[in-house]
């Protein structure tokens, strides 16, 4: 195997930045199969990419109000990338960065780094993620159980509240959709 083309790196770094601004992550820049990430936020256990993608693309991304990437690169001699985040919940921004290793002209490991204290902020936003940390991020990244738990959560009187109050109401809505169809798509073996 020959060495991994820089130009090649630096651009899938920066489809990925621009997937963070876009909220919305694109399954064709991962190992899917074999990919993990390991968050500060959470713990060291390692977070199948497949599930990052779908919980970002289902959750996530409809809480945070804009994601800004200041800085992105890709480090020729270690073969690894970075991404910085400012991750903005209305006023609230929680920044972030992230070290990417890389597979076979995809991404296959990530490290993100956090500070998990950004989460005991009273702002119904990070509360709203604060709530799905404990469900999605912290019970062993099952998908199916983690979409199912955050689907009993919405039907829950804490998930009515949120749904029921703005700023929240309208990721609560977009959220609900959005389970339905992953919920479905694991049904049907997809």
């Amino acid at each position: 195997m020959g060495r991994p083309d820089p130009d090649r790196r630096l651009a899938l770094m920066r489809a990925f930045a621009q997937t963070y601004r876009d909220r919305h992550f694109l399954d064709e820049h991962y190992d899917l199969a074999d990919g993990f990430l390991q968050t500060t936020l959470s713990d060291d256990s390692r977070m199948p990419l497949r599930f990052f993608v779908e919980y970002n693309n289902a959750w996530w991304f409809e809480i945070v109000t804009a994601v800004r990437v200041p800085a992105v690169g890709y480090d020729p001699d270690s073969d690894t990338g970075f991404i910085v985040l400012d991750i903005e919940y209305d006023t609230d921004v929680l920044r972030a960065m992230q070290h990417v290793h890389f597979g076979d002209g995809v991404i296959n490991r990530i490290r993100t780094y956090a500070s998990g204290a950004f989460f005991s902020r009273p702002a119904p936003l990070v509360e709203l993620d604060s709530h799905g940390n404990r469900f999605w991020l912290e019970t062993g990244y099952h998908l199916r159980e983690s979409a199912e738990a955050a689907a009993d959560f919405l039907d829950s009187p804490t998930g009515a509240r949120f749904a029921a109050t703005p700023p929240t109401d309208g990721p609560i809505s977009r959220i609900r959709g959005n389970l339905d169809d992953l919920l479905n798509r694991i049904r049907q073996g997809g």
